[in-house]
């Protein structure tokens, strides 16, 4: 089966919004696409020509608009499938369907029209035409080197053969691998595949299944009964964000702390002046000095801090950018580590967080 995504904007631009949810709900489920294509909303002409193209390769075509564009895509529609009725109409949200293959008229957001209706049409639809149920074992993980995941995928293709696929999302050092297999798949293989990947990756793994890193921590720190406080300099509040982004952090989490000036570490947090003048503000001294601040409060069983350099340039200290420290630790011990992120300054800042968030998940883990 192959499927394709056409994604209508205003202007044409990188994708980026709601259509990756909406691409997102199809993953999840089972479902690629293998050739996405942006075109302008207005030109019609442009329209009818990809669609006709993409109709001689493809089984199936994924359509993205504005939702309030859809009633304006729809009519465009009606004229190029003459004579074909769209079905499943919900606001303006519908399917095509020829004998080659059909087409899903979706708006590029979360709500009912968007991945509302890729989990309870568009998926359901898929299912019954093609007679196959399709189940997802989602792995995730932190800081696998390239080298090694494209290896393990090799690896899981040459044993699964046709009976399964492997699909790989990587982004700021984390990657989501899903192992994608019908009802008729071996539950052995299955499980061989599953197998290859966790022993593969080793203590990079966070996840065997579609968990969000953020919300694997608070979970463990609710089993493990713990409260957590973070203290962030380069990281900006993103730590912060991302730990009470989660539902119900709030029996977890007690503080968060931008400590963003070298006064403020020393006011906030305790960090000596006479470490910083040394040993400077991007060091582990710093960074351990952070969060002991914050575990001498006595209000958190373990902390995170972050230090480092995001660029685009360098300070004073003409340290390399993307240089950074990362602590986290209980008051019996504080473990820093060291990290050089390549990238812009958005690279280097999410994937100090990333790294954040799984060196506490793993060290909190290991208590």
């Amino acid at each position: 089966m192959k499927n394709a995504c056409v994604i209508l904007k205003k202007k044409v631009s990188a994708r980026e919004g709601g259509e990756n949810a909406v691409l997102d709900a199809f993953y999840l489920c089972g479902y690629s696409f293998e050739e996405i294509r942006i075109l302008p909303q207005s030109n019609e002409k442009k329209l009818r020509l990809a669609l006709t193209t993409l109709w001689a390769d493809c089984d199936n075509i994924l359509l993205l608009a504005d939702k309030m564009a859809l009633p304006i895509v729809k009519g465009c529609l009606t004229a190029i499938f003459s004579g074909i009725a769209p079905t499943n109409e919900f606001s303006n949200a519908c399917v095509y369907t020829q004998k080659e293959g059909s087409l899903f008229l979706l708006s590029a957001d979360e709500s009912e029209t968007g991945v509302g209706f890729v989990k309870t049409v568009c998926v359901p639809y898929l299912e019954k035409r093609y007679g196959v149920r399709y189940e997802k074992t989602v792995i995730r993980c932190v800081g696998a080197s390239d080298e090694r995941v494209c290896a393990l995928i090799s690896e899981a293709e040459r044993l699964g053969g046709a009976k399964l696929r492997i699909e790989r999302r990587r982004k700021y050092d984390e990657d989501v691998i899903g192992i994608v297999y019908d009802s008729n798949a071996p539950k052995m293989l299955v499980d061989d595949v599953i197998r290859l990947f966790a022993e593969g990756l080793g203590d990079t793994v966070y996840a065997l299944n579609d968990v969000l890193l953020e919300e694997q921590l608070v979970t463990l720190l609710k089993l493990r009964n713990k409260k957590i406080s973070v203290a962030e300099s380069f990281t900006g509040g993103g730590l912060a964000k991302r730990i009470t982004s989660v539902s119900g952090a709030s029996a977890v989490y007690f503080e968060g702390v931008n400590a963003y000036d070298e006064r403020s570490k020393m006011k906030r947090l305790g960090v000596s002046e006479y470490g910083l003048h040394t040993a400077g503000a991007v060091s582990d001294q710093t960074a351990y000095e952070m969060a002991l601040g914050l575990l001498n409060t006595g209000d958190c069983d373990i902390a995170i801090a972050t230090t480092g350099l995001a660029g685009p340039n360098s300070d004073r200290s003409m340290l390399p950018v993307g240089l950074c420290y990362i602590a986290v630790g209980t008051k019996e011990k504080v473990y820093v580590y060291r990290y050089k992120f390549d990238g812009n300054r958005t690279d280097i800042t999410e994937k100090g967080i990333n790294y954040a968030l799984f060196m506490a998940y793993r060290h909190l883990k290991n208590m």
